[in-house]
């Protein structure tokens, strides 16, 4: 992929070519970070000569928007070729990032931006965040979840991570691996090499399920982690002195207080996500866990904003639709089993 720049009055027009895949989104990721570091703050991405677009490409995008309104400047699309622009709305993005059909009304739409919030981040694999915000604090048990809900989002919960650590690529189809080079996580490798093992790309929902399969026990595994990790402590206990019940207590709830205000200031907020936080919230989204953070009423308000994000990681489209199929086939087998 090339980018050429230029200058209409203040704005900086940046025209693209190529494709835009993991494979050039390195590349395309730093120049515009070159660009936008040399001072651009009205910055227009001409698209039309891009013809195919990827999730790590979304990112590239996603990112330097993110980049350009922590400077106090902004991001605009345009000018993209059906089938991008198809992918950019199914993703959502004009939500998050303009996009406009011309370069001309691009360069026309620049207001005075808002500025920007910091986002923290803790130290925790989303796996770990997603586990965390299952749990019962007072209880230290699981929440009540759709079947298979969180053994599909500690999957997408892995996918997303190494889609992050550009070891994996998606698009609408397939998903691809893109880099070997083990991570340094156990449970991230083993998952890195199992999606060696198909010769050809697998659309993402295989993956999903592959990796949501019981055997694998993704859950119990992200458990003992945080249980290593002090994060949570484990205490056996006996009911009516017979039956023995096990109960992992929060050690200390920075963590996951830190995560649910990321989330609630993410969804309450008007600032364009970090693609870290666009993860966690599809996660949540999916297990529907994001009820938790908000009153009933304020829930209704804000689920179009939870609805737009969540549309913005193609993972996580993937893993939602996955867990709604499911939803559908046991609520269409269970008349069958009472007749």
């Amino acid at each position: 992929m090339t980018i050429t720049e230029s200058k209409q009055v203040s704005v900086t027009v940046l025209e693209a070519q190529g494709k835009l895949d993991s494979t050039s989104s390195p590349e395309a990721d730093r120049r515009l970070t070159e660009i936008i570091g040399g001072g651009a703050r009205k910055v227009v991405l001409d698209l039309s000569g891009v013809d195919y677009i990827s999730s790590a490409g979304l990112r590239v995008l996603l990112a330097a928007a993110k980049r350009l309104q922590q400077a106090q400047g902004k991001l605009v699309l345009a000018a993209a070729s059906p089938q991008v622009r198809q992918l950019l709305d199914m993703a959502g993005f004009a939500a998050i990032i303009p996009v406009f059909e011309t370069t001309r009304k691009a360069c026309a739409s620049f207001a005075p931006p808002a500025a920007p919030e910091s986002v923290a981040h803790g130290p925790l694999s989303f796996a770990e965040e997603i586990y965390l915000l299952a749990l019962d604090d007072a209880q230290g048990v699981l929440k009540p979840m759709p079947v298979s809900a969180l053994d599909y989002a500690l999957a997408g919960a892995l996918l997303m991570e190494l889609a992050l650590g550009d070891r994996i690529d998606t698009d609408l189809t397939s998903l691809k691996v893109t880099s070997t080079t083990p991570t340094g996580d156990p449970l991230l490798d083993e998952t890195l090499r199992e999606l060696q093992q198909k010769p050809e790309p697998q659309p993402t929902s295989f993956w999903l399920e592959q990796l949501a399969a019981p055997a694998k026990r993704i859950p119990e595994r992200v458990l003992a982690r945080l249980v290593q990790n002090g994060i949570l402590k484990q205490e056996d206990r006996r009911v009516l002195w017979v039956f023995e019940v096990r109960r992992y207590p929060l050690v200390d709830d920075r963590e996951v207080k830190e995560v649910r205000t990321r989330l609630r200031e993410l969804i309450l907020g008007t600032d364009i996500p970090d693609p870290r936080d666009i993860v966690l919230l599809n996660l949540g989204n999916a297990c529907r866990l994001l009820d938790d953070l908000f009153a009933p009423k304020e829930y209704e308000r804000v689920r179009p904003r939870i609805a737009a994000l969540a549309r913005l990681d193609l993972i996580g489209r993937e893993m939602s639709q996955a867990l709604r199929e499911i939803e559908r086939t046991m609520a269409m087998a269970m008349p069958m089993a009472m007749m």
